[in-house]
C-alpha cells in the first residue's frame, strides 16, 4: 500500500513482533521499519530520502524505553523540517493508563493518537480509520 507504511519504535522484542503481526494481518502490503532504539529511529526519519513516496507513515513509538525515551524523540521530531515532520503520524505506544502520563503525551504537539500496548487488531482497525478520515486516503482493513 503506497499511501501507508508503519515504523515501529521499541525497545521491547515481544512488542515489536506483536505490532507487526497485528499490521500484517491487517494488510501485508504494509511496508514496516522496526527500531529498538529511538535515536536510530530519528536518524533513520532524519535521512529523508526512505519514504519513496508514501503519503503518510505512522510511527508508532513507545514512551518508556532506556538512553532515549518517546518524549525525548518526539522533542527532537518537533525540531526537525517541517517537510520531514508532515509525512509522520506519531502514535504513542504506551501500557500506562497514568493521567499524568496521558496529559504529558497530549502537551505534545507530534503525538496525534495514543494506542495501549500491546497492539491489538481493534486498536489498528481504530487508529487506521482515523488517519483515513484526516488524509483523506481509502484504507482498507
Amino acid at each position: 500500500m503506497k499511501d501507508l507504511s508503519f515504523i515501529i519504535i521499541d525497545d521491547t522484542e515481544l512488542d515489536h513482533f506483536i505490532a507487526r503481526k497485528v499490521i500484517t494481518n491487517a494488510n501485508s502490503d504494509f511496508h514496516i521499519e522496526s527500531f529498538l532504539s529511538a535515536a536510530q529511529a530519528l536518524e533513520y526519519i532524519t535521512d529523508d530520502t526512505n519514504d519513496q513516496g508514501i503519503k503518510i507513515i505512522l510511527i508508532f513509538l513507545d514512551i518508556y524505553m532506556p538512553l532515549m525515551n518517546g518524549f525525548q524523540f518526539v522533542e527532537e521530531f518537533e525540531k526537525l523540517d517541517p517537510k520531514i515532520r508532515e509525512k509522520y503520524y506519531i502514535v504513542a505506544l504506551t501500557s500506562s493508563v497514568e493521567a499524568s502520563d496521558i496529559n504529558l503525551i497530549k502537551s505534545y504537539k507530534s503525538f496525534r493518537a495514543r494506542v495501549t500496548k500491546p497492539v491489538t487488531a481493534e486498536g489498528l482497525r481504530t487508529l487506521l480509520k482515523k488517519v483515513g478520515k484526516e488524509y483523506n486516503i481509502e484504507i482498507g482493513s
